[in-house]
């Protein structure tokens, strides 16, 4: 995240096609309401999805982006990486259901 050539660097909570939750660290104080650059690098990607922003909320180093622009090709990337996250998200619950069905199975048997 960066503004007027200073950069904060952080780690991304979460992401949905309108903003961002990103982990600073807890001793940045930012302004709300202000414009910032956010370049965001995916797991295994060398180029940042770059989105223009505005810092809606920040608590306990806790920040709230929302987007403001972004090119065509950050949104298809993006969206690509939604479509990815959602996809990992189903296949861990799914896992972890199962996990639990089979433990409950063996613990509750009839007879």
């Amino acid at each position: 995240m960066s503004q007027n050539d200073v950069t904060h660097s952080g780690s991304l909570e979460n992401i949905s096609r309108v903003g961002a939750l990103v982990r600073l660290n807890a001793s940045v104080h930012l302004p709300k309401d202000a414009n910032y650059e956010l370049s965001v690098y995916p797991d295994d990607e060398e180029q940042a999805l770059k989105f223009s922003a505005v810092l809606v909320n920040i608590s306990f180093g806790m920040a709230g982006i929302k987007f403001t622009a972004f090119d065509s090709e950050t949104a298809n990337r993006l969206e690509d990486l939604l479509v990815k996250l959602s996809s990992d998200a189903v296949s861990t619950k799914t896992i972890e259901h199962d996990k639990y069905k089979r433990r409950f199975a063996e613990n509750f048997r009839e007879g």
